[in-house]
């Protein structure tokens, strides 16, 4: 099976390169469209070795760039698509746990997890409720996956559905329509329409990419976007991080009752100095 990673890219020159080297450690090959860039992107991604498509700025943001690469995947031949964002790299093994997913599933939602030199750099109050809500998120999912008892979706299982690594059967994404061409929240609308139609979601813990924490984004309302929202918002912060914190404890009291520690994941800490295995803020506003 030929399998195609699309990255969208609005100029990207400074983090593309890493994107694009973790996919080809990973044996995958990368197409990358170019979003009305000004900088040096498309250079960079033909010099990598990446297929390249052009394009001036897209009304529909990273979810319009997304379907075009994909098409154009599709174009190529490919039977299996991953989409990936540009500011992110992919995990050691995580190509293998999303073949190992696709074996059983439609289609793989990965796990982003934040840059861990970077989110030590952001502000404590950002970094206290980042880590508690993400290690409430952590637990959310792999509850869910332990009630489920989904042969498609094993625990341990993660319950997030990032645009920044996604993986489908070609027959799969075909069937709901593709990517919409919005700016935001094409990860979102994907996701329902895979869940609402039947199809076999998959959501491996160890399918993971690694994503930048930087302040200014591309996207409206994505996970820089909601950084610098929370690096505004003061001390309202700690006092959510600290309720977070409390439902942390019960929901570890819950996945404790349904599954032996021992064979939980590691989980995200609460630690605020970067934690190398902390999943991505939630992508909403404050």
């Amino acid at each position: 099976m030929r399998a195609v990673a699309v990255i969208p890219a609005c100029n990207e020159a400074d983090c593309l390169p890493g994107a694009l080297a973790s996919l080809k450690r990973e044996g995958l090959e990368a197409l990358v469209v170019a979003n009305g860039c000004t900088d040096a992107t498309a250079n960079l991604a033909r010099a990598a070795g990446a297929m390249v498509i052009e394009t001036p700025v897209l009304q529909g943001g990273v979810g319009a760039a997304r379907a075009i690469g994909l098409a154009a995947a599709l174009n190529e031949g490919a039977s299996v698509l991953f989409t990936m964002d540009a500011d992110c790299t992919l995990a050691p093994g995580s190509a293998a746990a999303i073949w190992r997913g696709l074996g059983r599933a439609d289609a793989v939602f990965g796990r982003v997890v934040p840059n861990a030199s970077e989110f030590t750099a952001l502000p404590l109050a950002v970094r206290r409720h980042g880590s508690a809500e993400d290690r409430r998120n952590a637990l959310l999912g792999l509850i869910e996956a332990a009630i489920a008892d989904c042969p498609w979706n094993p625990f341990p299982a993660h319950g997030t559905s990032p645009g920044a690594l996604i993986a489908w059967h070609a027959a799969a994404y075909l069937a709901v329509g593709g990517v919409a061409p919005v700016p935001c929240h094409e990860d979102r609308l994907m996701a329902a329409a895979l869940v609402g139609g039947g199809f076999r979601v998959a959501r491996p813990w160890d399918a993971v990419v690694i994503a930048s924490c930087r302040q200014r984004g591309r996207a409206p309302s994505g996970m820089a976007h909601t950084i610098a929202l929370r690096a505004r918002a003061g001390p309202q912060l700690i006092a959510e991080a600290f309720v977070l914190e409390r439902e942390c404890l019960a929901l570890e009291r819950r996945l404790s009752a349904l599954m032996p520690r021992r064979n939980w994941p590691d989980l995200p800490s609460l630690s605020t100095k970067g934690d190398d295995d902390v999943p991505s803020f939630e992508q909403a506003s404050v």
